[in-house]
């Protein structure tokens, strides 16, 4: 049976590295902090894309693709195709003069960037970087709220690391299965990210998905 995303994370105790102190972060939440340095001082201990791309990978190591491929066809799905900056895509809607992109005070609650997240899912997505660095006694990017409702103002690599997260810790998706069998990508997305009830996207991802393996 497949490992589910939470598991690829129970790998034993977190190699430490070097003292670390907590400390109130934003919005008075706890974060860790290197001892006398910061992030940018300590680039081993920072819980970037790469090294976050290998603790997911970590369980599976003769898999024969890297989970970054998932990552690619899920973006091309959610953005489109067509879009000339995934990272930066805004969700439309239909407006008397035809389709627009949502005005930005409504934003939050549609989906943005170019894994289309909505403010709450960027919450959830971000605590699951925080768990996954906390864990492993790691520096991680310091996001605002503020942040979180705009995903597509922020850089690609975050974006990235959002989704990443989300995806690997979530109880309905299954890293081993998308790094496995490309056939397995669309359920695993549609479960584990999309998290809706409309079988007509589930089509789309796939014809998507054929369209652009060929």
């Amino acid at each position: 049976m497949a490992r589910e995303g939470m598991n690829i994370l129970q790998d034993g105790d977190p190699k430490k590295h070097q003292d670390k102190v907590r400390a109130l972060g934003r919005d008075d939440e706890t974060i860790y902090v290197p001892s006398g340095e910061g992030a940018m001082d300590d680039p081993e201990n920072y819980l970037n894309l790469a090294k976050l791309d290998s603790i997911v990978q970590a369980p599976f190591p003769t898999s024969p693709m890297p989970f970054s491929m998932f990552r690619d066809m899920v973006r091309t799905v959610e953005a489109g195709p067509d879009s000339p900056d995934p990272y930066t895509q805004i969700q439309e809607v239909n407006t008397p003069e035809g389709k627009a992109p949502v005005r930005r005070e409504l934003q939050p609650n549609y989906g943005s960037g170019a894994y289309q997240l909505d403010y709450a899912t960027a919450q959830t997505a971000y605590n699951r970087i925080k768990s996954i660095a906390d864990k492993r006694d790691m520096d991680y990017p310091d996001l605002s709220e503020e942040d979180l409702k705009y995903p597509s103002d922020l850089p690609p690599e975050i974006q990235d690391m959002l989704f990443t997260a989300h995806f690997a810790m979530d109880k309905q998706s299954s890293v081993e299965d998308v790094l496995k069998d490309a056939s397995k990508w669309g359920k695993n997305w549609y479960r584990g990210h999309y998290k809706g009830d409309d079988q007509g996207r589930l089509q789309h991802f796939y014809d998507v998905q054929k369209a652009q393996m060929k």
